[in-house]
């Protein structure tokens, strides 16, 4: 017997995720759709052969109240965990470490695994929506194969802006303001290193006149809390905007060659990998945000949210759902378990 209003979330990420959980606490009834198979978007962990590398969102911050209170029990889990890296920023004279800097935290035994704990707990369905259509108050979803969902209550869009504007066609007002989004791809490099490179750092943010301005971020995966510390390093490298640009349609393994050279230049240690891989987000950082948390139409509950909104950050796309998930819920009449540190339509 339904207890409670359907709602579908499009969108298996951290926003998604938060947003399904704020609404289901409230007592609506959710399914998560998401085009991947696995729930998770960017906070994602590549596997192979025992090792294993974060090559998406690397670490978050947690500055909010609501954010810090989601997190508390997750810590005391082990599930979060502060990574205590030496981290800085590598320029040409050198790693230079940063002073005094904000706890960063990862997902521990790796960042994927920090999806399922922010969220609801609601089934995925590896499903990707295209199409969503009224149907008198309620909506409808289409997938790729023409099969319909639904009826549901209300609709959540926790994708990428630009996926967001064309599932959001049946408000073109709504579909204006995130089409105003720019977001911009990123290539992954991942190493696994038999034995240490002997670096001294863990994460460095690299300056542009290093290594010909080709990375932006290298880092030590196996020297987060909770990974393999066997005989191989695991490395991660990101490549630069600017150098993106240029590259965003090579072959991966092309990409993989040159961004293994830039970062062998970058860390002045000559080294032959084992494992060499990249690997590309299409929608990977946010040029120039929303300017606000979310969307939420002011007629009908539908609505959008994500990290887009006002940055790419884990802690804003958390925030952003969860404060879309509780706006949503109060448009259903559902009494929300928790109030928002500061929702802001």
């Amino acid at each position: 017997m339904q207890n409670g209003p359907l709602v579908a979330v499009i969108g298996g990420g951290i926003a998604g995720q938060s947003a399904a959980a704020a609404l289901s606490e409230a007592g609506a009834l959710v399914t998560v759709f998401d085009k991947a198979r696995g729930a998770g978007g960017r906070l994602a962990t590549r596997r192979e052969g025992g090792l294993q590398w974060d090559h998406g969102a690397q670490y978050f911050t947690a500055r909010d109240p609501a954010l810090k209170a989601r997190l508390a029990p997750l810590t005391a889990q082990g599930v979060v965990v502060p990574w205590a890296g030496i981290v800085g920023t590598l320029a040409p004279a050198g790693f230079v470490a940063e002073d005094g800097t904000e706890p960063r935290f990862v997902g521990c035994p790796r960042m994927s695994a920090l999806v399922g704990a922010l969220g609801s707990g609601a089934t995925v369905y590896s499903v990707e929506i295209r199409e969503i259509a009224p149907r008198g108050p309620l909506f409808t979803l289409t997938d790729r194969h023409g099969e319909h969902f639904g009826p549901y209550d209300a609709v959540i869009i926790a994708t990428p802006a630009p996926q967001a504007v064309s599932l959001l066609a049946l408000e073109p007002a709504l579909a204006a303001r995130v089409a105003e989004v720019e977001m911009a791809p990123c290539w992954a490099l991942m190493l696994g290193v038999s034995g240490s490179l002997g670096l001294t750092f863990d994460g460095a943010f690299v300056a542009p006149d290093v290594a010909g301005g080709a990375l932006s971020w290298i880092a030590r995966d196996n020297s987060k809390p909770g990974r393999a510390d066997g005989a191989v390093e695991t490395w991660i490298a990101h490549a630069s905007p600017d150098w993106i640009r240029t590259h965003l349609e090579d072959m991966p393994e092309d990409v993989a060659a040159a961004l293994l050279a830039a970062f062998t230049q970058a860390v002045g240690t000559s080294t032959r990998p084992d494992i060499v891989q990249a690997h590309r987000w299409r929608h990977a950082m946010t040029l120039r945000p929303l300017g606000q948390r979310f969307l939420l139409d002011p007629r009908r509950p539908i609505g959008a949210c994500g990290d887009w909104c006002l940055g790419a950050r884990i802690e804003g796309a958390f925030l952003s759902g969860h404060d879309l998930g509780l706006a949503t819920a109060a448009r259903l009449g559902l009494v929300p378990r928790q109030a928002s540190s500061s929702a802001s339509q």
